[in-house]
């Protein structure tokens, strides 16, 4: 998993992020799920099939996060279980990755229902006993989140049913698909509906690629002037800034901070400026034969061959080899 896949994980494995995607995705943002009510759950999901020669074979797959919640509905309690997985680029069989998913926490659901009746010995009839599941057992429903934090637009399949070709529309209705709950910062209308840090972070993923709405976003929105840590080392990592903050605070006031930034930008380029000019003195006193090419090399602290193809990359020549 690379560094920001990791982040990513560890970022939203906080319960009341977690929940407010869960909410804006299934429930338009209101708060049906409590960050109390989330239990995590084991990711790694194992699924027992019977080859041809009936040795069991076992396939491993690894959810990025999953947790299961308990929801009131008319009155009535159910559980869910709700996977999370952040994609930081565009995945082009993300349909079948989740399908894969959910297919195996179904199975294993189904082998544990299995186990549990054979321990119990309450099969009521044969067919009962092939199936491992019973007339009365239910599925804890699994639902799946794909939340993308990329800076460019997701133009990849949102449905098992894209990633086909064209064919007789007779069959289609034989071929279950399969689509992906995409979260896209980059297609959110109305920000208003996050509380947590998520909302900075998606707004400004939606914005990264417009300098002056980035600009205008941190400098004028108050939301900015309060972010926590980890959002805003989420931005530095998911967005592309280099905003300072000291670890030991819990919020940062990114305004500041971003004005900071922007002035250190602009001292930095005055540096490069000025070292980029004095080499340029340097170049022209070689060229003119006011001191040796090593002499030069001296004085801008490189090697002579580093000195030398720097001199020529930059329009000057060495008199020895006019």
């Amino acid at each position: 998993m690379g560094t920001k896949d990791s982040k990513a994980k560890e970022y939203l494995s906080d319960n009341t992020r977690f929940s407010e995607i869960c909410n804006y995705v299934l429930f338009d943002g209101e708060k049906v799920i409590k960050p109390e009510d989330l239990k995590e759950c084991d990711t790694t999901e194992v699924l027992s099939v019977f080859g041809i020669d009936k040795k069991q074979i076992v396939k491993q797959k690894w959810r990025d996060l999953l947790k299961s919640v308990s929801v009131k509905h008319t009155g009535e309690m159910y559980v869910i279980l709700i996977g999370a997985e952040a994609q930081t680029d565009i995945h082009y069989a993300m349909p079948v990755k989740t399908m894969i998913y959910d297919a195996l926490n179904y199975g294993e659901q189904v082998n544990e229902a299995k186990k549990r009746h054979r321990k119990n010995k309450d099969y009521r009839s044969s067919d009962e006993f092939l199936s491992g599941f019973t007339l009365d057992d239910k599925l804890t429903p699994v639902i799946t989140i794909t939340l993308y934090l990329g800076t460019t637009q997701w133009d990849g399949p949102r449905s098992l049913a894209e990633m086909m070709p064209q064919m007789d529309e007779r069959i289609l209705p034989f071929i279950n698909d399969y689509r992906i709950n995409l979260l896209n910062p980059l297609e959110i209308t109305d920000f208003s509906k996050f509380e947590t840090g998520l909302r900075p972070l998606f707004e400004l993923l939606k914005n990264a690629s417009d300098e002056e709405k980035l600009n205008d976003l941190i400098t004028n929105d108050e939301t900015f002037t309060r972010v926590d840590i980890e959002t805003v080392a989420a931005i530095n990592l998911f967005v592309g800034t280099d905003i300072k903050y000291d670890e030991k605070e819990e919020v940062v006031n990114m305004c500041k901070a971003w004005d900071d930034h922007k002035k250190s930008g602009i001292q930095e380029g005055m540096q490069r400026g000025m070292q980029q000019g004095r080499l340029f003195e340097i170049y022209l006193s070689v060229q003119e034969g006011d001191y040796s090419a090593k002499r030069g090399a001296e004085k801008a602290e490189m090697s002579l061959d580093e000195f030398e193809k720097a001199m020529s990359k930059a329009g000057y020549k060495i008199p020895e080899l006019v």
